[in-house]
């Protein structure tokens, strides 16, 4: 088993999930051929430094520049704000390190495409963490609609719920301002690809409805400041298989955690699954009328994952794992379903189309 070095960028909320999730790699997969482990961190400001230092006393805290010049980085973790993924990853691609990348990669689909090229041609593993595709029940579901579970396929509903803007006092962070800002990219950007994951097909026009709650929301120190992005966003949307698909990202909910919900039919059959059971996925067919048969799927994954068990509830920290798997797999040439730099530009430009037609009344708009 060989040894390589990540990189970790940015040392918020999300960094420390993968961190953890790496940590786990070699109990969870112990025969891959690639052993991560933590070599260097950029964290952000003080309270993300002293994060990092508690989590990780060994590993040197340095700037970007240093990180991704580092020969001892084969991998970096962008874990930053979106609005500076686009230079980051440029850095990274340079310097010829495999990238890992929280989404979206930058929302503005001709800046993605350009760094899905430049991966291309440098050789490099550009992915983004869509974790929501490792969950077992989804992909299991995947497997069953490829397999025509559907039949032909008619209709699906997609959404994801939060609370986390209930508050009309939440204070404003990045994540409200400008056009890395807004539910649509922070959880509609997982339900696109979602979509792309389960069905197999691009999306290829959008209308949507984009819609801010609160006009005002109060800074750090108080001040009111203007709110011009989204607290929640429905799209419909044209598969290029002509399926139509509903999806509701919402941080609006009260007392929604982190609630996701997927329904698909079609002419033979349908599919439900709900986080609040995650471990389950409910199948009907047209051959038997008035009846769901559920699946225990618990923690059954490809490729297997041994700690815990496949007679185990799966968890997050398990998603986030298998997506660290799949790049890892990739680097050495083994086959991966990965939410590479085609599946980042095709999420960046369903959020293009979909800003665009929430600006023009709601109108369909081609996704290009």
């Amino acid at each position: 088993m060989k040894t390589v070095g990540v990189g970790i960028v940015g040392y918020g909320a999300i960094a420390r999930v993968h961190a953890a999730a790496l940590a786990l790699i070699p109990f969870v997969y112990p025969t891959i051929a690639l052993r991560p482990t933590i070599v260097a961190v950029t964290p952000g400001g003080t309270g993300s430094q002293a994060n990092a230092q508690r989590d990780l006393p060994l590993v040197r805290q340095c700037s970007f520049d240093a990180l991704v010049a580092d020969p001892a980085v084969d991998i970096v973790l962008i874990s930053t704000p979106t609005g500076v993924h686009a230079a980051q990853v440029a850095q990274a691609i340079a310097a010829g390190k495999h990238i890992m990348c929280e989404k979206p990669l930058t929302v503005d689909p001709v800046r993605s495409r350009q760094l899905a090229a430049a991966a291309q041609i440098a050789g490099v593993v550009l992915t983004m963490n869509h974790h929501f595709r490792r969950i077992p029940a989804l992909v299991e579901a995947q497997q069953k609609i490829a397999a025509g579970l559907l039949g032909t396929p008619l209709r699906a509903h997609l959404r994801y719920h939060r609370s986390s803007n209930v508050s009309p006092d939440r204070a404003v962070s990045w994540r409200f301002r400008g056009p890395t800002g807004g539910v649509l990219v922070d959880l509609g950007s997982h339900l696109i690809d979602l979509t792309y994951a389960l069905f197999g097909s691009p999306i290829v026009a959008v209308q949507a409805q984009l819609q801010t709650v609160y006009p005002t929301r109060p800074d750090h120190e108080g001040t009111a400041i203007p709110i011009e992005v989204d607290d929640i966003a429905v799209l419909h949307g044209r598969l290029a298989n002509g399926m139509h698909v509903v999806i509701e990202a919402s941080k609006m909910v009260p007392g929604a955690a982190d609630s996701l919900r997927v329904e698909a039919y079609g002419t033979s059959g349908s599919c439900m699954f709900d986080m609040d059971d995650v471990n389950a996925l409910r199948v009907g067919s047209a051959a038997i009328p008035n009846s769901m048969q559920r699946y225990d799927v618990w923690n059954r994954s490809t490729p297997v994952a041994t700690v815990p068990g496949s007679e185990t509830a799966t968890s997050s920290l398990s998603w986030h794992a298998a997506s660290w798997e799949a790049l890892l797999a990739s680097i050495v040439g083994e086959s991966r379903v990965l939410c590479d730099g085609a599946g980042a530009v095709h999420v960046d430009a369903v959020i293009a189309a979909a800003r665009r037609s929430a600006l023009l009344d709601n109108q369909w708009e081609l996704v290009s």
